[in-house]
C-alpha cells in the first residue's frame, strides 16, 4: 500500500512538472483532466475517473459545464466532487473578468447584453443574477440569486436588499438564461419582471433591464424583443 501510494505521489509530481514547464496544452486531453481532479481529489490514482469522465461527457468543457445530477453518476464522482467541479468555471470567469477590469463599464445596452451573454450563454443550468451598477455604471457586484426555474417565492426581498447596501449600487439588471431553450420569456419571467420591478422601485434603485439569454440568442425584457440572434 505504501508503494502505491509513493508511485501515485510520484506520478502527480511529474505531471505538475510537465504541466508548469511545458504548459497544459502539452498533454494529453486524459493527462490534463487527471490533473483538474487532483485540486478535487487530493490522495489516490484519479486517472481511472479522468478516462471515465471523458468517456462519458466528450471533452473537458463538456465535464466542467455538466450538470451536478449527471456528474454524480459516474462512479468515483460524489456530490462534494460534483459541486467543486461545477464551480471550477466560475472561478474561471471571475479570473477572465479581474483581468479585463476591476470596475467593469457597462454603458450602453450593447455592454449590458455583452456582460450577461459571456456569463450565461453556455450555461447548462438556468440560473437567475442580479448585478449593481454605481452612477457611472461600472459594475460594483453581482449575486446569484438562484438556480433552476425562476420562482419570485424564492427570491427573498432581503437578499436583494442585502446586496444593494452591501454595494451601494445606483442601479441594477437583472439576467437569467434559458439552456437549450429560445430567447423567448415565459409568462412566469414576465410575473418575476413585474415584482422586481416593484421592489427596486421600493428600494430605491433604478432598474435597468432583464436580461434573457437562450440558446438561439439574447432577449431584452426593456425593449420587449429578442436583440441577437446566435447563429
Amino acid at each position: 500500500m505504501k508503494d502505491e501510494k509513493n508511485i501515485h505521489a510520484g506520478h502527480r509530481g511529474r505531471l505538475l512538472d510537465t504541466i508548469y514547464k511545458a504548459g497544459i496544452e502539452a498533454v494529453s486531453e486524459v493527462q490534463a483532466m487527471e490533473f483538474i481532479l487532483t485540486y478535487i481529489f487530493p490522495r489516490g490514482d484519479v486517472n481511472p475517473l479522468a478516462h471515465r469522465l471523458l468517456d462519458k461527457f466528450g471533452s473537458i468543457a463538456n465535464v466542467l459545464e455538466a450538470d451536478l445530477t449527471e456528474l454524480v453518476t459516474v462512479h468515483g464522482i460524489g456530490e462534494r466532487a460534483a459541486k467543486m467541479m461545477n464551480e471550477l468555471t466560475d472561478i474561471f470567469y471571475l479570473y477572465s473578468t479581474c483581468k479585463r477590469t476591476k470596475r467593469e463599464n457597462l454603458s450602453g445596452y450593447d455592454a449590458l447584453f455583452d456582460y450577461s451573454e459571456q456569463l450565461l450563454r453556455f450555461k447548462n443550468v438556468e440560473e437567475f443574477y442580479i448585478v449593481g451598477l454605481d452612477a457611472n455604471k461600472n459594475v460594483v457586484g453581482r449575486r446569484k440569486l438562484a438556480t433552476g426555474s425562476i420562482n419570485m417565492v424564492g427570491i427573498k426581498p432581503l437578499q436583494v436588499s442585502n446586496f444593494l447596501s452591501s454595494t451601494h449600487s445606483a442601479m441594477v439588471f437583472v439576467m437569467h438564461n434559458h439552456p437549450g431553450g429560445k430567447a423567448e420569456p415565459s409568462k412566469q419571467d414576465k410575473l418575476a419582471t413585474e415584482h422586481l420591478i416593484k421592489l427596486f422601485t421600493t428600494l430605491g434603485v433604478a432598474y435597468l433591464d432583464h436580461v434573457l439569454v437562450g440558446a438561439d440568442g439574447v432577449y431584452s425584457f426593456f425593449k420587449s424583443k429578442k436583440v441577437r440572434e446566435f447563429f
